[in-house]
């Protein structure tokens, strides 16, 4: 096989707009000049979006804004980081025709990652590539590859952590995935490991350079040229980003506007989607999928909400999946069958208001089926027990880490207790994670039917696979106030030490307990 030759060097630490401007001009550039280029760098602190994320989903703006910590959004997808100094970055361009046609944006990611890792290896660090694009040492994340592809060119950007200052992450970073370990739960902490952690297995960043190099030019058959661009060091913040969906700029969390949401957690990373309606309830006005996916082409989800805009509801999973049908996308991790439960989770709100709440009320449940079609009101008509949890109750109260409830009145807990108690649910106070993983193996084990709870929504993102696992359909109420996500206390309220306040929404919780019969032996 002939091989064509890439620049490649190395250029030192700047700002995060800076960088994105680079990447988008080399991306351009090695087009134009027919030509591959790999540049090492380094950011000033920053926040890099996932190019198809929402804002508000991924990082605490007033953190970021506070703290001086500039927002971009890069070319990939992927969710979103914490770029700092101690992260060496890479970004390797080249024109999309110097490819096979196999190279989907799939096989191509995985194939880059694998030369990472390869590379690592060879210099005594044991990573392995984690689908779909991290890469891990023991189970702990040591760095990430992702991948933009058009019908011009190819970007594979990649980070390696020399070092991390988790409690900056932690803050700048809305819900940094935990990953399921086979010794249990990985915190966010707990998640990372660096190559400083690795001790004598940590390679020079020179060496480690060297390495990464070799490794990909040998996997796209490139030969390396120790030759920058001519001026590359006047590259600049001047470039304009490229055009981004306004629906991702919005506040998606602003209880005035009347829209319908949904999020799926996929095996490719976290689907949403916000609907917006008309007045009357019957057609969709316009539709913004997000997430901290990878697609290609980079415009997948703005043709699919191009084919929801103007449809009728009953009509939207025809038109979404007749797109889906005439798209030649790539979506790993996901597929039209997700996509299309997305889209119903979206319109089920419509259901849900039917409870009598508001769009923002229903847009906080969060309903858990077991299959495709259960309502959030037949789930309701079958639970018997209700979780609360210990977050919610006062920190002063002696029955904080108690399961159970003087009911004195003094906070929406005691209120939730006499809800339940009045229709019979037996009411269980979840402690700490593995009580909650206890509590639902041992409903399991005696057929509880469903059953009705509170917790935040990155709790719910974050340990899906415990609620999955449970096999029981379940109606969940978004809480809000402090949460331990939004403190980066999420190690403490693991381990049920969390000592700030959440708040249950009384409203919501009477509206939705009105839907819960009494059982048959209440009094």
């Amino acid at each position: 096989m002939s091989t064509r030759p890439c620049r490649v060097w190395s250029e030192p630490t700047a700002p995060g707009s800076v960088q994105a401007a680079r990447d988008r001009l080399h991306l351009e550039g090695c087009v134009a000049a027919d030509e591959a280029r790999l540049r090492f760098h380094r950011y000033q602190p920053t926040a890099s979006l996932g190019r198809f994320e929402a804002v508000c989903q991924a990082v605490r703006e007033d953190y970021c804004a506070d703290a001086g910590i500039p927002v971009v959004r890069r070319l990939t997808g992927g969710g979103a980081l914490y770029l700092a100094p101690e992260q060496c970055c890479l970004s390797l361009s080249l024109p999309r025709h110097w490819l096979g046609e196999g190279d989907t944006l799939t096989a191509l990611m995985a194939r880059l990652n694998r030369a990472l890792a390869r590379a690592l290896q060879s210099l005594g660090v044991p990573a392995r590539t984690a689908f779909p694009n991290d890469l891990e040492v023991d189970g702990r994340k040591l760095g990430s590859g992702f991948l933009a592809m058009d019908a011009e060119a190819v970007l594979y950007q990649a980070v390696l952590l020399e070092d991390l200052d988790t409690e900056v992450l932690l803050k700048v970073l809305r819900a940094p995935r935990e990953k399921l370990s086979s010794q249990g739960i990985l915190s966010a902490r707990q998640r990372f490991i660096t190559l400083q952690e690795l001790s004598d297995a940590a390679p020079h960043m020179e060496a480690a350079k060297a390495a990464v190099t070799e490794a990909l030019m040998k996997e796209l058959a490139l030969e390396p040229v120790a030759a920058p661009p001519d001026r590359w060091m006047a590259l600049d913040q001047g470039r304009s980003p490229p055009a981004v969906d306004p629906g991702l700029l919005e506040d998606w969390s602003d209880q005035h506007q009347d829209h319908w949401e949904a999020f799926l957690s996929t095996a490719g990373g976290v689907l949403n989607l916000r609907l917006t309606p008309d007045a009357e309830g019957r057609v969709i006005e316009k539709a913004v999928f997000a997430g901290a996916v990878h697609v290609s082409p980079p415009d997948l989800f703005r043709s699919l909400a191009d084919a929801l805009t103007g449809a009728p509801l009953d009509a939207a999973e025809v038109r979404l999946i007749r797109r889906l049908r005439t798209e030649a996308g790539q979506t790993p991790g996901f597929g039209p069958d997700e996509l299309s439960l997305l889209l119903r989770l979206a319109l089920g709100r419509r259901s849900e208001q039917a409870l009598g709440l508001s769009n923002w009320q229903a847009n906080r449940l969060m309903v858990h089926r077991v299959t495709g079609n259960e309502t959030a009101r037949q789930i309701l008509d079958r639970a018997t027990v209700m979780l609360v949890p210990y977050c919610a109750k006062p920190a002063w109260c002696r029955w904080r880490h108690e399961d159970g409830c003087p009911e004195c009145g003094a906070c929406e807990v005691g209120e939730a207790y006499r809800l339940a108690r009045e229709r019979g649910l037996e009411v269980v106070t979840i402690t700490q994670y593995e009580h909650l993983c206890d509590v639902l193996e041992q409903m399991r084990a005696r057929g509880v039917p469903a059953y009705v709870g509170m917790c935040c929504r990155h709790f719910y993102l974050k340990r899906i696979h415990a609620f999955r696992h449970a096999g029981m359909p379940a109606v969940l109420m978004d809480i809000s106030g402090s949460n331990c996500y939004e403190l980066g206390q999420e190690d403490e309220a693991y381990e049920g030490r969390f000592t700030a306040e959440a708040q249950l929404d009384g409203e919501l919780l009477e509206k939705v307990m009105v839907w819960v019969p009494k059982l048959p032996d209440s009094s």
